[in-house]
């Protein structure tokens, strides 16, 4: 049955819908299956930009009816997504090409005993992950000792068929948004942390820190869970939750840089240096058919310049959410939904013929752990 309100549960979609409302255009939610192998979500915001037809859910963007396979639509970025759903192989495209990403391999879990030997082979710490997961799920960054390293393995066998590991480098976690053929909009993404007082334990932070979350109520920005895996990483880092951090030390909770793991988006536009804008556009527009992503990269120091082994492009994301550029932790709201909207009105803009080489190459070292 079709529905002409918002889904609560999507603010995506609505970003995306009161952005098209504002222009004149017409918008609806209606139910279907994209596919039998992703059955979620089911409610889409319909709408017709540019004379053509087009879904959108959590991200996804389907040019309606455009395949004759799947009821819905055909993918906006189809042509791309065997490059880039697959991690390792999207990071082995960008390598071949000059972009900076970090070393790794992926193994099977029916030979997961080359995925446990695998640790000996890295020079520093490692990140494990699915070589297919989204949204932050099992991700283990900065392991350095193989008891956690072959747990974080396992765990990720006993979901995924594939494992990747890679080195982890460090930095700060930049989110590009591209629409083609430019970078629209940049985020900092930062992991679940909080700040000492001088008195309070660190569950009393996460505690307060909840609270404020739940005052402000951000679109896109969930309460810190204290679980397994936080208490692990504070473990990892030395600490625990009735440690009382200094006054005004931030105490960072999770390796991880989502929103659904409590992390903060901010908006970091006048601290990012803009040669970088040029380099992940270049690479965005370097992947055919690449229309529509969020691209995640880890930077030593974004105020610097764009150079050989300061950045390394960790991922690209087919489905990019937009709540996190609307709605901010801190900063200005950047209008990502209009971005795409002047995309489907004109038709996205074709990538350069020759896009120029990006200014460094390859960096075959892992950084030194700052």
């Amino acid at each position: 049955m079709d529905d002409q309100t918002d889904s609560p549960d999507d603010y995506h979609a609505i970003c995306l819908g009161t952005a098209a409302r504002a222009r004149g255009i017409a918008t609806r939610y209606v139910h279907g299956v994209y596919s039998r192998f992703h059955p979620f979500p089911s409610r889409w915001l319909d709408l017709t930009v540019g004379g053509r037809a087009y879904l959108f859910a959590s991200g996804m963007l389907l040019v309606k009816g455009g395949d004759p396979w799947r009821g819905l639509g055909l993918h906006i970025n189809e042509e791309a997504t065997l490059i880039i759903r697959d991690k390792q192989r999207a990071k082995s495209f960008l390598d071949a090409r000059g972009f900076g990403t970090p070393a790794g391999r992926v193994f099977r879990r029916n030979d997961l005993s080359a995925a446990l030997d695998a640790f000996g082979s890295f020079a520093g710490p490692v990140c494990v992950k699915p070589n297919q997961g989204t949204k932050g799920e099992l991700v283990f960054p900065a392991i350095a000792d193989r008891a956690r390293y072959e747990r974080a393995v396992r765990r990720v066998a006993a979901r995924h068929q594939k494992i990747l590991v890679e080195e982890s480098v460090t930095g700060q976690l930049i989110r590009f948004f591209f629409v083609r053929p430019r970078v629209v909009a940049v985020k900092l993404s930062r992991p679940a942390s909080v700040v000492g007082d001088g008195s309070a334990t660190i569950a009393r932070l996460i505690d307060l820190k909840n609270a404020r979350r739940d005052r402000r109520a951000v679109p896109g920005h969930s309460n810190i869970a204290v679980d397994d895996d936080l208490r692990d990483f504070l473990a990892m880092t030395g600490r625990g939750l009735d440690d009382v951090p200094a006054a005004a030390e931030r105490v960072f909770l999770r390796g991880t840089s989502n929103g659904a793991t409590g992390a903060d988006s901010l908006d970091c536009r006048a601290d990012l240096h803009p040669s970088y804008l040029d380099v992940l556009a270049a690479a965005c527009n370097a992947v055919p058919g690449l229309n529509l992503t969020a691209v995640d990269v880890m930077i030593r120091d974004p105020a610097a310049p764009a150079r050989h082994g300061n950045h390394w492009i960790l991922e690209m994301n087919r489905n990019p959410g937009l709540t996190p550029y609307h709605f901010p932790w801190r900063g200005g709201a950047q209008d990502v939904s209009g971005a795409i909207l002047d995309a489907l009105e004109q038709g996205f803009g074709p990538a350069p013929a020759s896009p120029p080489p990006p200014p460094m190459s390859v960096c075959p070292q892992r950084p030194p752990i700052e």
